[in-house]
């Protein structure tokens, strides 16, 4: 899959962090719109932004009929497109689409136990890990990548699901 520049008039994702911080509500609202306008998939999916800055992307999603798999717990498929769309929102908040473009390279998840219920993905990347994709801006390729840790968590805490990606950015001149 090519990395392609799509022009945006501001970064959407530094907006909804800003609208968050006021009304969690309407950034909800605002995060529905765009997801279902952006990857028609999430439709119906309920993904909540419980926490979106520069350096940590909180999102939820509740175990429904449309998410649960045939021994009541949350589809693969499910979780790791919450964790995609966590991943994305950190990202595409640091580095905006137009100027940047990303894509993941490389997935690995370990299942710990089942979600049997509404589960939050939580990105809270090492400042290492940041500073390595941060590259991008400075680096003669324009191209970085790093390994992103998430962690899937259900409402006691419990690590569900450990997610790492490889998500490699470029940057369009």
């Amino acid at each position: 899959m090519a990395l392609r520049a799509v022009a945006m008039p501001f970064n959407v994702f530094d907006l909804l962090g800003r609208v968050r911080r006021r009304s969690p509500k309407i950034a909800n609202r605002l995060m529905d719109r765009l997801l279902t306008q952006l990857i028609p998939l999430v439709r119906g999916l309920d993904v909540r932004v419980l926490e979106l800055n520069d350096l940590r992307c909180v999102l939820s999603m509740p175990l429904r009929k449309r998410t649960r798999n045939h021994v009541g717990s949350m589809y693969f498929g499910a979780q790791m497109t919450l964790a995609d769309l966590t991943v994305g929102a950190l990202a595409f908040s640091r580095f905006p689409p137009g100027p940047f473009g990303g894509l993941i390279k490389r997935v690995e998840a370990d299942f710990l136990v089942k979600a049997k219920g509404t589960i939050r993905c939580v990105c809270e990347p090492p400042l290492e890990v940041l500073d390595a994709l941060e590259r991008v801006r400075d680096d003669p390729s324009g191209r970085s990548e790093a390994w992103v840790p998430l962690s899937l968590l259900d409402r006691d805490d419990q690590v569900v699901t450990k997610v790492r990606f490889l998500v490699a950015l470029k940057r369009f001149d």
